[in-house]
């Protein structure tokens, strides 16, 4: 989900936020620089299971431990709704969303999403920086919108709530970048430590590392991107 604060022609300043798939809270795999994707922090199951909700509540499928979280940490009745049969409809983030605009349009902030899943936010003339962004983060808070933006983008992109570097992995070997021997332990092994990272990926992602391949760097980022 990106988030960009456009003060426009009411205001100047303009602020950008990223919130990339894999970098945010607990609901997912974890995020690295470098230009590949980090080893996993253990959260994807790659199995479907079950959780019981403090109420009671019973989720399952892949993202059942997610959904529980959320759930049992919403503010908003609606989250509890939605959840309540372990899916999240395009049309039920929809609504959701539109909660979390109206909240903000009552404080006098508007509140604009993009067909690629942008979010603008533009600030009256006269209100602040600090005022605005904390009238924003309170309405996301209370629509549990971020946590909820987060865990629809990810049951859509990653149904099976599985591991990234298997199929990152996959896509290496399959281009030639990867030794055919090598396991997703070996892989996590090699891109948590930044010297043996460039020894091996290096002349894939870094143009001053001896080697330097600029055809299969394509091939490197695609997958990286892709996978």
């Amino acid at each position: 989900m990106k988030k960009t604060n456009n003060r426009g022609n009411r205001h100047t300043a303009v602020t950008v936020m990223v919130c990339a798939m894999a970098c945010c809270a607990t609901l997912l795999s974890g995020c690295a620089g470098g230009g590949h994707t980090a080893p996993s922090t253990g959260t994807a199951t790659s199995a479907s299971s079950s959780a019981t909700a403090k109420d009671g509540t019973v989720f399952t499928g892949y993202y059942a431990q997610q959904i529980k979280r959320t759930y049992d940490d919403a503010h908003q009745s609606l989250t509890k709704k939605i959840l309540k049969d372990s899916k999240i409809t395009d049309e039920e983030f929809n609504e959701l969303s539109e909660h979390f605009s109206d909240c903000a349009k009552q404080q006098g902030v508007d509140v604009t999403f993009d067909s690629q899943g942008g979010m603008q936010t533009t600030y009256p003339a006269g209100m602040s920086q600090s005022d605005g962004d904390s009238a924003v983060a309170q309405c996301d808070e209370d629509n549990d919108f971020t946590s909820m933006s987060i865990l629809h983008d990810s049951m859509k992109s990653n149904p099976k709530n599985e591991d990234p570097a298997v199929p990152l992995l996959q896509c290496l070997k399959k281009n030639g970048l990867a030794e055919q021997s090598m396991t997703v332990d070996d892989y996590k092994a090699i891109v948590s430590d930044e010297n043996k990272d460039k020894d091996v990926f290096g002349k894939y992602f870094d143009e001053s590392a001896p080697g330097y391949d600029a055809a299969k760097a394509k091939l490197y980022e695609a997958c990286q991107t892709n996978s």
